[in-house]
């Protein structure tokens, strides 16, 4: 099954939810319900594929967002730096 990545890093998580609702080709997804116990991040790839991709595209997103914020941080304190040094 493939899911388009959203253009809105937010919508990561509700694409998610609506992953593990459908059924995929291995039929896994239908498998899943809300009292399966997922003990570890390799258990929810092996009983949830989709639903640990798309995990993993809201994980990156997040880091991306984060990394960018930190980077124009960045920029902006050496700009500072370089304005009163002059």
């Amino acid at each position: 099954m493939s899911v388009p990545v959203p253009a809105n890093p937010s919508e990561g998580a509700q694409q998610a939810h609506q992953v593990a609702n459908q059924t995929g080709p291995k039929g896994a997804a239908s498998d899943i319900n809300a009292s399966t116990r997922i003990s570890s991040v390799q258990d929810l790839k092996q009983k949830a594929p989709d639903l640990y991709n798309e995990t993993m595209k809201s994980i990156a997103w997040t880091i991306v967002r984060q990394v960018r914020r930190s980077q124009r941080r960045l920029e902006k304190i050496q700009r500072e730096a370089r304005r009163q040094n002059k």
